[in-house]
């Protein structure tokens, strides 16, 4: 035995430096796996392990009415913030600099801040969000999201090959309770200031050419969609949300390839049979580990099981579990 302390995984960077659950100017030290949770109740159990998918849903299909839901800056407040970043960094390199826009341009500029606005709110209705958690241990969790324990708790390892491939973002929820508003020149100022950083040698010039750039121009974006999908209200901290972000919402035929070990708590529910046969028929390197609630210590318990297959008679065999 021993105890989901030593279970709950911890998260990785993403290529260019941005952790998972962890805002982009948080500090951790570099972890090594990437892997979080995700709780399902029976029935939404068998169906994803027998098709071996993922769904990314929609903002509009989650369980929170607020979710993607927030107010523009203005552009006044875009042109301030995007001022104040080209100018610090220009402050760190000996020269002047900033960023403004001639009351001639204003009026232009303004409109095209909001074609801007427009169209970014536009991406957020359309990514796909995958849902997870942060550890397999949280009781409320298993209590709604499990059907009263009558499901399961799946461990998944999200590798840079499935990253890539199907273009998922890692990222961390963020909890307030104060109104959402978005600047997108937010994280412009966290990009430049990285670019800062990584290229001490490099003079304001380049730095801004490289702002220009179609690689930074696709961070910016993305970035600025995750953050705007991945904010909620303070009443949903207690879930630790890890999400995974993709540009269009579906399912992704993913699950073979990051599933890593099954949790359960409860027996007693119609998809535990066939979940089990599934887990031996199609993912034979999967652990299983059967966890334990208490009221005393240990609070909580956390047993590896094995299963194998027993023979009764020539033409049927039955299944059944032991402790790894």
């Amino acid at each position: 035995m021993r105890g989901t302390s030593s279970l709950v995984g911890q998260y990785a960077r993403d290529n260019k430096g941005m952790k998972v659950n962890q805002s982009p100017k948080g500090e951790q030290a570099d972890p090594l796996r990437r892997i979080s949770f995700k709780y399902r109740a029976g029935p939404a159990a068998l169906r994803c392990l027998s098709d071996g998918s993922a769904y990314f849903a929609s903002p509009s299909e989650l369980n929170d009415c607020l979710e993607a839901k927030f107010d523009h800056s203005s552009a006044a407040d875009y042109i301030a913030c995007m001022d104040r970043s080209i100018r610090s960094i220009a402050r760190q390199r000996g020269r002047a600099g900033g960023f403004t826009v001639p009351e001639s341009e204003l009026t232009s500029y303004k409109e095209k801040n909001a074609r801007g606005n427009a169209s970014f709110q536009e991406a957020t209705r359309r990514v796909g969000i995958y849902s997870t958690a942060s550890r397999p241990d949280n009781q409320p969790m298993w209590a709604y999201y499990c059907d009263n324990s009558k499901g399961f708790c799946f461990e998944l390892e999200w590798s840079d090959a499935v990253l890539g491939r199907y273009q998922i973002a890692p990222v961390g929820v963020l909890y307030s309770s104060v109104p959402r508003v978005h600047n997108r020149a937010d994280i412009f100022d966290t990009l430049i200031r990285e670019e800062a950083e990584l290229h001490p040698d490099w003079s304001m010039d380049r730095i801004l050419e490289e702002t220009r750039s179609d690689f930074f121009r696709f961070r910016f974006d993305m970035l600025n969609t995750c953050r705007a999908v991945s904010i909620k209200h303070s009443d949903w901290a207690h879930e630790h949300e890890v999400r995974f972000v993709t540009p269009r919402a579906g399912l992704l035929p993913i699950m073979s390839q990051m599933l890593k070990r099954v949790y359960y708590v409860r027996t007693d529910f119609p998809e535990w049979g066939p979940v089990m046969m599934l887990l031996h028929q199609l993912y034979p390197d999967v652990e299983l580990a059967e966890l334990t609630f208490q009221h005393i210590e240990p609070y909580v318990e956390v047993r590896r099981m094995t299963g194998k297959l027993v023979p009764i008679h020539e033409s049927k065999r039955v299944g059944g579990l032991e402790d790894a």
